[in-house]
């Protein structure tokens, strides 16, 4: 039985659909056209009215989990794990997708458009450029990948939708702590929600494009890849 590897083009449409609404979302932050700040405004006085001690404590305590460093640490921990299993391909895409675009790719983008913090209600204090989100991305990227490949690992219906549906709360869940915190806009949430879309399906596709060649590459360094991800359940009878 011949593995079927998913099709790379829908995943390229679907990332670059992405992009687009990222450079939308962009285009009108940076001219500061109305609605965009009206939108900004509005949302984070109908988030930041749920404001209480107790909540913001939890808050700020849970928000971490997205931050771009730890996210940088586990994926390490992760890349460890897969090439211990001999899954090359997997932890060299894995850790190149959230090294350039969680990370460098993110930190470009801060620096270009170059978007001051909120100044509205600040419950933590955060200086560096506001869009797009870090958090957002690095959260969307690494726990959207995740969720990602549990879903394809799953062949219960049911057990996918029940992954999607935690997988996508929780990465709300962070962009929304995000506005309530008060140290980004909800465009720089959206953004970085955005991008990371962008980054999963484009980076999906081009592993596809490049696994024959890299898994050539490192049979020729004698490291025998038994990566599985995006061919296991798809097979040809």
């Amino acid at each position: 039985m011949k593995p079927k590897k998913l099709s790379p083009f829908p995943l390229f449409i679907i990332g670059i659909l992405a992009l687009v609404l990222f450079g939308i979302i962009a285009w009108g932050m940076h001219v500061e056209i109305g609605w965009i700040v009206a939108f900004d405004l509005t949302w984070i006085e109908r988030i930041q009215s749920f404001i209480s001690e107790g909540r913001t404590s939890l808050i700020m305590r849970i928000t971490e989990l997205g931050n771009v460093r730890l996210i940088i640490v586990l994926t390490i921990l992760l890349v460890i794990v897969l090439f211990f299993k001999r899954k090359y391909a997997e932890g060299l895409w894995l850790g190149g997708t959230i090294l350039f675009c969680a990370a460098i790719a993110t930190k470009i983008l801060k620096v270009t458009f170059d978007r001051d913090r909120p100044d509205i209600l600040q419950l933590i204090s955060k200086t560096n450029e506001s869009f797009p989100s870090g958090h957002a991305t690095a959260t969307t990227i690494f726990y959207g990948l995740i969720g990602l490949v549990i879903v394809l690992a799953t062949s219960a219906l049911w057990k996918k939708c029940i992954v999607s549906f935690i997988t996508l709360a929780w990465i709300i869940f962070i962009l929304v702590s995000r506005v309530y915190l008060g140290v980004h806009f909800p465009t720089d949430v959206i953004g970085g929600f955005l991008f990371g879309m962008a980054s999963i399906f484009i980076s999906i596709a081009v592993y596809l494009v490049a696994l024959d060649p890299l898994r050539e590459l490192l049979g020729k360094l004698k490291l025998n890849d038994q990566s599985e991800t995006f061919t296991r359940r798809l097979k040809q009878h």
